[in-house]
């Protein structure tokens, strides 16, 4: 990873998951634009249970802030480039889309996004549910608004007039996890970036809101099964 001038950040990688795979996959705070250049192997995702694929072998996926979808990947070789950033930018589409591209160049601030997304061809939604009730998006925007305060789900839920398990149940039916999962993937995602920004743990752990750091760290580890300090070694390039 690379920040670039203007606050961004550009990514380089190369994929290689042996096997099958399905999961749910949070987005957090920022926005992020990959174009991935497939060797082998399948890789598509779920909207409404039904698959979408992409046309050909080089594809473009945008992921809008705090987004929720479902990735599936079998025996999967790739690369990859991509730009991100934490800051909101006009033009952007508001929920995740995968389409054709024929844009090749390096990515040298995040300005060439609105004119990638607006130049891409055969664009399809691949947000995980389309239609997700009522209640479940009133507390994912809850959740999206006050992750960093580790707002309290049973508290969420009775400012909705609801309970507890009523939440939790209906959240999951509609996006695969429970409402306390999909909070702690917002923290760990901002937590990853920050990370790798170099910044020092014990202010990542609390930016995020933990104030138990080995609470931090047992929660770091689960999610990314690496540790902060791993983590941080890989600091960006600037």
């Amino acid at each position: 990873m690379q920040i670039l001038s203007d606050g961004s950040f550009r990514i380089r990688d190369t994929i290689a998951i042996d096997g099958e795979g399905v999961s749910p996959f949070a987005i957090g705070a920022g926005w992020l634009l990959e174009i991935i250049e497939m060797k082998s192997g399948e890789f598509y995702f779920l909207r409404d249970g039904e698959e979408v694929r992409p046309q050909t072998n080089r594809f473009g996926i945008f992921y809008p802030r705090f987004t929720i979808i479902r990735m599936c990947v079998n025996n999967l070789k790739a690369t990859i480039v991509g730009i991100g950033a934490i800051r909101k930018l006009k033009g952007l589409p508001h929920f995740p889309i995968i389409f054709e591209t024929k844009f090749d160049e390096p990515f040298t601030s995040s300005v060439q996004v609105v004119e990638i997304l607006h130049s891409g061809i055969n664009p399809q939604s691949i947000e995980m549910n389309s239609g997700p009730s009522l209640l479940s998006i009133k507390a994912k925007r809850l959740i999206d608004q006050n992750y960093h305060v580790y707002p309290s789900i049973a508290r969420i839920a009775s400012r909705l007039k609801v309970t507890h398990e009523h939440l939790s149940r209906q959240f999951k039916r509609d996006f695969e996890m429970s409402p306390s999962a999909y909070l702690h993937r917002l923290r760990m995602a901002e937590a990853t970036f920050k990370l790798w920004r170099g910044d020092q743990i014990i202010d990542v752990a609390g930016e995020v809101g933990y104030n138990d750091l080995g609470r931090f760290y047992k929660q770091f580890r689960k999610s990314t099964r690496t540790s902060p300090g791993i983590c941080r070694t890989r600091k960006v390039k600037r």
